[in-house]
C-alpha cells in the first residue's frame, strides 16, 4: 500500500509542476500593454460590420481578429475558429477562462454575427477550437472539424459535426469544402491525445478561397497552384519562437506566392499575445516582404470587411473562357 502511494506521488508531482508553468506561461501575457495601429498605417477608423448587409451574389470576408473570419460566400454564411470573448484558454465553468487576454475588442457579439450556415475548425488548440464561442452560435449550423475533435463539440449541442481528413471533402449549401494539410501540431495539451489539423479550399460558383491552417514554412500548399484560390487565407504570427509550428512573414509571403492566389487576408496576429514578437510587426513585416505587390494583401485590419473585386471576377470568367 504504502508502496503505491508513493509511486502515485512520483506521477502526480511531475503534472503538477507541468500544470502549473502552463498557468504561469499564460498568466505572463494577460496583462501586456498594446498600443497597435491596426490596419498597418495607424488607421483606427473602421464602419462598423454589418453582416446583415452584404449580398448572396459576392463574397465578403471581414476579420474578427485572431483567427476568427466571417464569410458570407455567395449565399453560404460561415465563420472560421471563432473566439469571440475577452480570453482564450482553460475554460471553468461558464464564467472563467484562464488565459491570454484580448487587445483588441472583438468587432462582433456573438448575436450580431447572425445566422450562419458552416462553422469550420481548423484545429483543436484553444485559440482556435473556443468552446465558450461555440456554445454561443447556432446549432442550426454545420460544424466542419479536424479528426477526433468532434467528442470535444458534440456536447455543446450541434446536431450535424463532421470530420475531415486530409483529402476528403463534403458540402453545405453549396459550398465545397476540401481538407488538406500544414506543418503544425494537432495536440490540445502538451501532453495527452492528438487531433487532426486542417486547411480547407472552399469552392462554389467557380470561386475558391483557401483557409490556411496555422503552419511552419512548407511546400504543401504550392499543391493547389493548378487549380488556384483566388484568395488565400494564412496565419502570419506566433512565429518567435514558435517557428517550428508558425512561419514568419517573410515565409508566408513565399507561401502564398507559391498557392498563385491573387489576394492574401492575414490572419492570427494582434489580438492575443501567444509569443514574443512586437504585436503588430507580423503585419509590418508581410507588407514589406511583399514589396511592389502589397496591393494582394487585403483585409488588413481587425474588424474590417473586404469584397471580391468585380474586376477579379470579370478576370476569372475571361480567363476561363480561353482556357476552353
Amino acid at each position: 500500500m504504502r508502496s503505491a502511494r508513493r509511486w502515485r506521488a512520483r506521477i502526480a508531482a511531475p503534472a503538477i509542476a507541468i500544470a502549473l508553468a502552463l498557468i504561469l506561461a499564460l498568466a505572463k501575457f494577460v496583462n501586456a500593454p498594446y498600443a497597435q495601429s491596426m490596419d498597418g498605417n495607424g488607421n483606427h477608423s473602421r464602419p462598423r460590420l454589418e453582416p446583415s448587409s452584404w449580398p448572396d451574389s459576392a463574397l465578403t470576408i471581414a476579420s474578427l481578429g485572431h483567427a476568427a473570419v466571417l464569410m458570407n460566400f455567395f449565399g453560404t454564411r460561415l465563420i472560421s475558429d471563432p473566439s469571440l470573448y475577452d480570453r482564450v484558454g482553460l475554460s471553468i465553468g461558464p464564467i472563467v477562462t484562464i488565459g491570454p487576454k484580448r487587445h483588441v475588442d472583438p468587432p462582433l457579439a456573438p448575436a450580431q454575427i447572425g445566422p450562419l450556415d458552416l462553422i469550420l475548425i481548423t484545429h483543436a488548440h484553444m485559440d482556435h477550437l473556443d468552446l465558450p464561442s461555440l456554445k454561443s452560435l447556432p446549432r442550426s449550423a454545420v460544424v466542419i472539424a479536424c479528426e477526433k475533435c468532434a467528442p470535444l463539440i458534440a456536447p455543446l449541442g450541434f446536431a450535424d459535426i463532421r470530420e475531415l481528413k486530409w483529402g476528403e471533402q463534403t458540402t453545405v449549401n453549396g459550398l465545397t469544402i476540401s481538407a488538406m494539410g500544414a506543418r503544425h501540431w494537432g495536440k490540445r495539451w502538451p501532453w495527452g491525445q492528438t487531433f487532426g489539423y486542417n486547411t480547407y479550399v472552399l469552392d462554389k460558383n467557380g470561386h475558391r478561397v483557401m483557409l490556411g491552417c496555422d503552419s511552419a514554412v512548407t511546400n504543401l500548399f504550392a499543391d493547389i497552384a493548378s487549380n488556384p484560390p483566388e484568395v488565400a487565407i494564412f496565419s502570419i504570427g506566433a512565429y518567435n519562437p514558435w517557428i517550428w509550428n508558425h512561419a514568419n512573414p517573410e515565409q508566408v509571403w513565399s507561401m502564398f506566392q507559391q498557392t498563385h492566389a491573387r489576394y492574401l487576408v492575414p490572419i492570427h496576429w494582434g489580438t492575443f499575445r501567444l509569443s514574443n514578437e512586437p504585436m503588430e510587426e507580423p503585419l509590418r513585416r508581410l507588407i514589406a516582404a511583399s514589396g511592389a505587390e502589397q496591393n494582394r494583401i487585403v483585409l488588413r485590419e481587425i474588424g474590417g470587411a473586404w469584397t471580391l473585386p468585380e474586376s477579379a471576377e470579370a478576370h476569372d470568367r475571361a480567363a476561363a473562357a480561353n482556357a476552353r
